[in-house]
């Protein structure tokens, strides 16, 4: 009998091996268990504003790209939207990895078919920075543009000498993208705020946008416990309606698990606990 053939990320926040220690039944007890985990899971996902537009995204490891605009005022400082920043190793990929592709051990497939909850396809990072610390951030680029509406498209370096890129701005068309150094970029590593800092650019310019890819996200494999529990309280109120189908206002499964619930499911316990991982972004 040929394997069942394994799908795309997504998330499982208890595992199977876990529901007694959340106080949650077992399959046995309630067939199910392990898809009202997956709802969950894929809801904490949404409702910590963790996936873009198409989906992609998790409080999982994940590789971001993504494009800023900076807002401060002659600053070389912005903010990426999803933190904390991390650092993930070539070793840790290749066992997520490897977690996500190893064979199937139940041939029947029964509780199998979909075990992929741990590697999103995040990038190992590889660029250390002057004081060997391991960058979370794979890669940037930047460009100069026009000035604010109250602003002449001049800059101050102008009156030192002639930047080439500047030059091409006051003819029209898109600005260039140049490649930034992602080894000198630096990034808040203690408090987490998602805080990067910038090098100038040539003729020590300030860009006026970049476009950075950078990982972001917790270990699968040792999720915050909050997290956890959020997830299995969760669970919990579900069972409390019935097997969870009362508390479903829309269910998609094709392909990746799209779940609405009613809101009173969130109760103010949850809400607290999911508090700290939760993202805004502005549109």
């Amino acid at each position: 009998m040929a394997l069942p053939v394994r799908g795309p990320f997504r998330p499982r926040y208890v595992l199977a091996s876990e529901l007694g220690l959340y106080g949650l039944p077992d399959s046995s007890t309630e067939s199910s268990i392990l898809s009202l985990v997956d709802a969950a899971s894929s809801f904490i996902d949404q409702y910590c504003g963790r996936t873009d537009g198409n989906g992609i995204g998790s409080l999982v490891y994940t590789t971001y790209a993504e494009r800023i605009l900076f807002q401060a005022r002659n600053r070389n400082i912005v903010r990426v939207s999803f933190k904390p920043m991390v650092a993930v190793d070539v070793t840790t990929v290749n066992l997520l990895s490897a977690s996500a592709n190893a064979p199937l051990t139940d041939p029947s497939g029964s509780n199998l078919t979909y075990t992929n909850y741990f590697y999103t396809g995040v990038q190992a990072n590889t660029l250390v920075t002057a004081t060997n610390a391991l960058s979370p951030i794979l890669g940037a680029s930047g460009r100069y543009g026009y000035g604010r509406r109250s602003e002449f498209a001049i800059y101050p370096d102008l009156n030192y000498g002639m930047n080439l890129l500047q030059v091409a701005s006051f003819f029209g068309g898109p600005p260039t993208w140049t490649v930034i150094d992602a080894s000198a970029i630096d990034w808040d590593a203690q408090s987490q705020s998602g805080e990067v800092w910038v090098p100038a650019g040539l003729y020590m310019s300030q860009y006026t946008e970049m476009i950075i890819v950078y990982n972001s996200g917790y270990d699968p494999l040792n999720m915050p416990p909050a997290i956890k529990n959020s997830c299995a309280a969760l669970v919990k109120n579900l069972l409390s309606r019935g097997g969870g189908t009362t508390g479903l206002r829309t269910l998609q499964a094709a392909g990746s698990v799209n779940v609405m619930f009613t809101e009173e499911l969130v109760d103010p316990t949850v809400e607290r606990w999911l508090e700290p991982y939760k993202n805004i972004i502005a549109y």
